[in-house]
């Protein structure tokens, strides 16, 4: 709470100005902690019937009663509002006392409020801090809450300082039956509202943390790379239409340098560079986490970044590769395995876990170089790759057990 040292408020009249009438109007005189304001009472009076010792209108009659009771009014009004602002803690200015006198209420924050702002943060610092898949995702959020309120509330917005842990379970709720989202999709549209929320209460807009109590735990998901028969299968396999040809190509060269679908669609001529080995290498930085990522740029990527340099979309954009949408490759991978019988799900972020498995520690990459190369944080998010190579392990000995068991 912000204290003060001084408070007072006084009736007075502004001689210097007059209506038609040579009247002059009575205002009243806020001071705190030395800052003045002033409020008009939308009365005048002639100056020869202010008091100004006693700060009222002198005499008796109707009208000098009126003003003075008005005044009284105000100043009573004054001390409740800086009475409830120190008991309920919060800061004591100007503008919340004259609100008080004046019995305009105080804008109540609503959720959309802090959560649209975060939103126009997020979309600031795409490039910098952000992709714009990730702005897409905190708008999908957003949309996903306004259609919440609508349904749940039917309203178009919720007052922050109502939200409980009721709003957070229903808004779960919500997203995995009407949302028509899974349970790790839903824990990432609630994370983003967390988020919001922390910043509600990092600025004092919320007193309690509706999230207190709540949690969600996420579903394991085993993501299977290509084995290196599978790796094979898809780089001999010749398709008729372009456009899977060059989404084998751009998936490939993620299995063989182990980028992220943001960092291949990213990459430039400004991120080869020869290395302390006399080898071309990749130096570039994770979009996600701003991580370096040093990179060999083996045979088969190097191939796929020559056979694509004169492509038309490359020479306009600058960038390496004629990558698409996140949308449209994942999309034309699915048609990719069904032709070539991969009966694995193909998506972009395979191709990283391919290259980390298949082509790094199935090869004697050893942990701590692979953790630089995939530009990780620490050494426990590249361990999730050799539990993936444990279960291929497993699968392929799998009927060596049968078969000695007999």
């Amino acid at each position: 709470m912000k204290t003060t040292r001084t408070f007072s408020i006084l009736a007075m009249v502004r001689r210097t100005k007059t209506n038609k009438l040579r009247e002059v109007p009575v205002i009243m005189r806020l001071t705190i902690d030395g800052k003045i304001s002033e409020i008009a009472t939308k009365h005048y009076i002639k100056p020869e019937l202010w008091d100004s010792n006693q700060g009222k209108v002198k005499g008796k009659s109707i009208y000098s009663k009126t003003i003075n009771d008005t005044i009284e009014l105000f100043k009573l009004r004054a001390k409740q509002h800086y009475n409830k602002l120190i008991e309920e803690g919060k800061d004591i200015d100007l503008d919340a006392i004259k609100n008080g006198i004046l019995g305009i209420e105080e804008k109540q924050l609503t959720l959309l409020d802090v959560f649209t702002k975060l939103v126009k943060d997020v979309k600031a610092k795409i490039g910098v801090e952000f992709s714009f898949s990730c702005y897409n995702a905190y708008k999908a959020s957003e949309n996903h809450i306004r259609n919440f309120i609508y349904l749940e509330y039917k309203v178009k917005d919720f007052k922050l300082k109502e939200l409980s842990y009721k709003f957070i379970a229903d808004f779960e709720l919500y997203l995995k039956t009407k949302g028509k989202c899974r349970q790790n999709g839903a824990i990432k549209h609630v994370q983003r509202l967390k988020k919001a929320i922390k910043i509600a209460l990092k600025y004092n807009y919320l007193e309690k943390d509706p999230f207190l109590l709540h949690s969600m735990s996420k579903d394991k998901v085993v993501r299977l790379p290509l084995n290196e028969g599978e790796l094979e299968l898809l780089k001999n396999t010749r398709f008729n239409f372009q456009r899977l040809e060059i989404i084998k190509d751009m998936f490939l060269f993620t299995c063989y340098t182990g980028l992220a679908f943001i960092d291949a669609k990213h990459l430039r001529m400004s991120n080869l560079s020869i290395g302390i080995d006399g080898e071309e290498w990749i130096y570039t930085e994770r979009k996600k986490t701003g991580n370096p990522c040093t990179i060999p740029l083996l045979s088969p990527a190097k191939a796929i970044l020559e056979k694509y340099k004169e492509h038309e979309r490359v020479i306009t954009s600058g960038f390496l590769l004629p990558i698409p949408s996140n949308q449209k490759f994942n999309a034309y991978l699915k048609e990719i395995a069904d032709i070539c019988g991969i009966r694995k799900k193909l998506t972009v972020h395979i191709g990283r876990h391919t290259f980390a498995t298949t082509i790094a520690l199935q090869n004697g990459v050893p942990m701590e170089v692979l953790k630089q190369i995939l530009g990780h944080d620490n050494i426990n998010t590249t361990q999730i790759y050799a539990k993936v190579t444990n279960t291929l392990i497993a699968a392929s000995t799998q009927a060596l057990r049968k078969k000695l068991a007999k």
